[in-house]
């Protein structure tokens, strides 16, 4: 296998979460997207969904302690952690529980932190509104040198890119497996958690999601739309905390080898149907 798929396949698997409230926090999520809160060590809470996992901790607002993916085997994990090494990447214990203990832990230049490992075997979880947690995206300050790290450091894919009129790239979209992308990166003015996405399976899901919030009264912020670079239907609500989450259907399969697209800086790239979200 060549060291250009080291990632390739892996899927984000968990979030752990940071709030001020972790309690008000689970009680969100435990409503919103209907997820079973189990205590674990240290004061975590690990909320359970259907295919969709987050540990919630005490720590800052809106904060992400680390994003987790799961490789495909353990083969896999060690020649990417050599990689890592050979790089002279600083690689630390991972703190995950719902990880084996082969799992370790990075930072990129941004300080984002991503447990690298595989998963432990879930318990089977009652059956939910289906929304597998997909795909994380950050926010930065300097977009080349994070596409550049997770690019040839952990071996992600750029799958599209979008600039300005002048060349300049405002987000980058990449992938660790066929699915269009499991990280995206966007140029803003701080550095910090964008907002992360679970998969549903068609329409009728975010039809099906956009009458659970309504029940639950939690306002849709942006959406129903279709994005232009990924393909993926979508709608947005916003956690307690303020974090943005997306429920999408439909997102896009690539190829290991396809090369990146290009897109304009515009509202459609962002929302073909309408109205779109720029940060910058």
């Amino acid at each position: 296998m060549p060291d250009d798929k080291l990632i390739w396949p892996a899927r984000l698997h968990h979030l752990n979460l940071t709030s001020e409230d972790p309690e008000a926090l689970v009680d969100w999520y435990s409503r919103a997207l209907m997820m079973e809160p189990r205590g674990i060590a240290k004061g975590e809470t690990w909320l359970r969904g259907k295919n969709r996992h987050f540990i919630i901790s005490h720590g800052p607002r809106g904060g992400l302690k680390y994003a987790a993916y799961t490789l495909e085997n353990e083969a896999q994990l060690i020649r990417l952690r050599n990689h890592i090494c050979e790089k002279d990447i600083a690689v630390y214990p991972s703190p995950s529980p719902l990880m084996e203990d082969s799992a370790f832990m990075i930072a990129d230049p941004d300080g984002n932190q991503f447990v690298l490992g595989i998963c432990r075997e879930a318990a089977v979880t009652p059956q939910m509104l289906p929304g597998r947690l997909q795909h994380v995206v950050f926010r930065t300050t300097d977009i080349s040198r994070l596409v550049a790290f997770h690019s040839s450091i952990l071996g992600f894919r750029v799958s599209d890119v979008v600039k300005e009129e002048n060349g300049e790239v405002t987000a980058t979209f990449m992938r660790s497996d066929p699915e269009h992308h499991s990280l995206g990166i966007f140029r803003a003015s701080e550095t910090g958690l964008d907002h992360f996405c679970s998969e549903s399976t068609s329409w009728n899901d975010i039809r099906d999601w956009g009458d659970h919030f309504a029940g639950c009264q939690i306002p849709i912020t942006w959406g129903a739309g279709r994005h232009g670079a990924g393909n993926n239907l979508f709608i947005f609500v916003a956690d307690q905390d303020g974090n943005n989450v997306e429920i999408s259907a439909e997102i896009e399969h690539w190829t290991f080898e396809q090369q990146p697209r290009e897109w304009l800086h515009e509202q459609r790239t962002l929302n073909l149907w309408g109205s779109a979200w720029l940060r910058s």
